[in-house]
């Protein structure tokens, strides 16, 4: 008589034990890594730096809602980028030919203002960069898409200074 009961014959061997032994091994390395990415190696390096940022074209009274003690964030990559600790606003410009002279010069646009934001930060830094506790990457020119409690607007960076936190 033929069996009827087709159960599958799967016998656990020496190289089976060795391919599941590997990949226990390679996902607990993976795990320590990705956990262990995120931290900073040397906490005493962290610097306290103010930097300043540009948000063009935003709507006139925006800037009403920006506060001092305002957490600013990326809104594209979700990085806390710092703190607010002061706001100016100006009338939002954009460049415009002066045909009589050919020049071109600033014309104001209507319902429009550009906010400068200076903004503080712990952050750390080497010879090449600085970055944020959270891993934001500060550089003049680096575009913004900052977004705080009510508001959000895009700009550059315009301005950065470093202290030092032992001064």
């Amino acid at each position: 008589m033929e069996n009827k009961q087709m159960k599958p014959r799967w016998k656990l061997n020496i190289f089976d034990i060795i391919i599941i032994a590997v990949v226990i091994i390679a996902a607990g390395v993976l795990i320590f890594i990705w956990r262990n990415s995120g931290k900073s190696s040397n906490a005493a390096a962290t610097r306290s730096v103010n930097y300043t940022v540009e948000l063009s074209n935003m709507l006139e009274g925006t800037s009403l809602k920006i506060k001092k003690g305002d957490t600013i964030m990326d809104s594209t990559k979700k990085y806390i980028i710092g703190t607010v600790t002061n706001m100016m606003t100006e009338p939002a410009t954009k460049p415009e030919p002066n045909y009589e002279t050919g020049d071109t010069i600033p014309s104001v646009i209507p319902g429009r203002e550009t906010v400068l934001i200076e903004i503080l930060c712990d952050c750390s830094e080497s010879a090449s960069e600085i970055m944020t506790e959270s891993g934001y990457l500060i550089r003049i020119g680096n575009e913004v898409t900052a977004a705080g409690p009510g508001y959000a607007g895009k700009g550059y960076v315009v301005a950065i200074e470093r202290e030092d936190l032992e001064s």
